[in-house]
């Protein structure tokens, strides 16, 4: 800005000088004295006015683009939040299929102990919080074999069509929206023939 400043003032003065000598050719002699410098200073101001503008548009342009930059990493903040618990909750998906093992190999004799019950209670109790959490668990059994939520083991012949999930080994769970342990299962073949 400076420097069209300076150039807008030696312009003013070369035009000065050449008044002072009089009109040179092509140029029309005014009658007012002072018609150079007053174009000269209102196109100084023009150039400072568009210049003003430039800078107020770019002005805006970077808040937007900072309001931009913090909704975004608003963001990745709330989705990292949402899977910062995922390997801890992988983790509790031992016990929990630990807890599913022992409760479904209990005599009918014991089934209703305070210590069974107690079990169960702490079970549910489990369960609940990891669904508090956004954990959901996958129905595998029946259903199409999908490479996103099922590890196949084995691969037998079997009366359901091929391609269908017809044992279960291992849950699949799902935490939110994303898959973090998928299902061991066996797959049918088809018919045997």
């Amino acid at each position: 800005m400076d420097d069209q400043m300076r150039r807008a003032e030696e312009l003013l003065e070369e035009r000065q000088r050449g008044r002072q000598n009089g009109p040179s050719e092509g140029e029309v002699a005014t009658d007012e004295p002072n018609a150079e410098p007053a174009r000269a200073e209102e196109s100084a101001r023009a150039r400072t006015e568009d210049r003003e503008a430039e800078l107020t548009n770019d002005l805006k342009r970077l808040a937007a683009d900072f309001a931009n930059y913090r909704k975004r990493n608003e963001a990745e903040r709330t989705e990292f939040a949402k899977f910062a618990k995922a390997d801890l909750i992988a983790k509790l998906l031992d016990v929990l299929d630990g807890y599913d093992r022992a409760l479904a190999t209990i005599p009918d004799d014991l089934r209703g102990t305070a210590w069974v019950e107690g079990m169960w209670l702490i079970e549910r109790k489990l369960r609940a919080i990891l669904e508090a959490e956004g954990l959901s668990p996958v129905e595998s059994l029946g259903q199409p074999f999908d490479p996103y939520l099922h590890e196949a083991v084995a691969h037998v012949p079997s009366e359901q069509p091929e391609g269908t999930v017809i044992q279960e080994h291992q849950k699949a769970y799902r935490l939110h929206d994303k898959v973090i342990r998928p299902a061991l299962v066996t797959v049918s073949s088809g018919s045997k023939k």
